[in-house]
């Protein structure tokens, strides 16, 4: 390909070299530093480099997007020979070992190669992202084994494609070859990103298995589900929805495909933060994971042991820059529960606004 680049005022086009990559590990940090230069949809949000797996090493790279969705990675340069079949082959063995590993470790080891909480991450990038859904979302797709595998070059060869073509119309897999050629002068740097199969390849063959999507909640849709918890919990719906329109800077609706939510968020100079969240499936989550950004941790275990007086509440001391505390609606029916809830609540609010002061 040839690339024609002029700076504003010249007359001139000049050509912009294509330049070549010092190593793999070159693509590698390219993409690392931004994963959503492989163009799928939903977009990759994030990712963490050297993913390593008991028993197949280390993949360069996995991510997930919105929906739980996971990517694994392999770049290799053309001049490598593994480019070919042997690539393919590390990439499925990693996608075998990878679909044996339990959620919660997932998060942990992502969490810690990431170097940053990966909830936290989606909530900031993400309007109205919820945990819940997208961990169930992840736990499924590690358990049924469903990957999108992507193998990054500099300039794919015919090999690759035919391979790339025949395992997406002839098996469960979803596979992609990412070419990213490279061009550069002394002040320039430009990337061409080309994708071949991938998802929306693998989803014209009919072979692709869902995943649950985000949907946008209001409050129509919201009370409509609410009220299959029944005529005792209807109400305290009701009422907790109103008081968090009254005391909150903002009711925010939730995204899940099965259950809806909203949320009493706060909004800092630091960015959105939230106090809790209340689920259609009759849950009440405690957004510490998200309180963290803004809260030191002392305030969030006063909250903590607050609403721990509430009869039935147990919320244990955890890391809370990656923890949720939840409980069931059913424990708030009682008037004198349902006011300390409110209390703790309301102090927390009171709390992140003296911080701004």
């Amino acid at each position: 390909m040839r690339i024609m680049v002029r700076s504003k005022g010249e007359k001139g086009w000049k050509p912009l070299d294509e330049s070549h990559y010092d190593s793999e590990a070159h693509l590698q940090e390219l993409l690392n530093k931004d994963i959503s230069l492989i163009p799928i949809e939903p977009p990759l949000l994030t990712c963490a480099s050297e993913f390593g797996l008991p028993g197949s090493g280390a993949t360069d790279i996995v991510a997930v997007d919105q929906d739980g969705a996971i990517t694994i990675v392999e770049c290799k340069l053309a001049k490598s020979h593994e480019v070919r079949r042997m690539v393919i082959g590390q990439l499925l063995e990693y996608a075998a070992f990878l679909t044996k590993m339990p959620v919660d470790d997932f998060l942990e080891r992502f969490d810690e190669l990431a170097k940053a909480p990966l909830f936290g991450t989606l909530a900031e990038k993400l309007e109205d992202f919820e945990e819940s859904m997208f961990k169930e979302n992840l736990a499924d797709n590690l358990k049924q084994g469903r990957f999108t595998l992507i193998v990054a070059v500099d300039s794919i060869n015919e090999e690759l494609r035919e391979i790339i073509l025949y395992l997406n119309a002839h098996s469960d897999c979803t596979v992609g070859a990412l070419e990213l050629e490279y061009f550069k002068d002394d002040k320039r740097e430009l990337l061409v990103p080309r994708l071949y199969g991938g998802p929306e390849v693998k989803e014209a063959t009919g072979k692709q298995r869902p995943t649950a999507k985000r949907r946008k909640w209001d409050e129509v849709s919201f009370f409509e589900e609410a009220r299959k918890l029944g005529d005792d919990l209807f109400p305290l719906v009701r009422n907790l929805y109103e008081f968090t329109k009254m005391e909150a800077d903002k009711a925010s609706w939730g995204t899940g495909a099965v259950s809806g939510s909203f949320t009493f968020k706060m909004e800092t100079s630091k960015g959105n933060t939230s106090i809790f969240s209340l689920f259609t499936d009759g849950f009440i989550y405690i957004n510490f994971n998200y309180l963290s950004f803004v809260t030191p941790n002392e305030d969030m275990e006063t909250l903590r042991i607050k609403l721990n007086e509430i009869p039935g509440v147990d919320i244990e001391a955890k890391d809370f820059a990656h923890f949720f505390g939840t409980f069931k609606l059913e424990v708030l029916r009682d008037e004198p529960a349902l006011k300390t809830f409110k209390e703790a609540v309301l102090w927390m609010r009171d709390k992140i606004r003296s911080y701004e002061e």
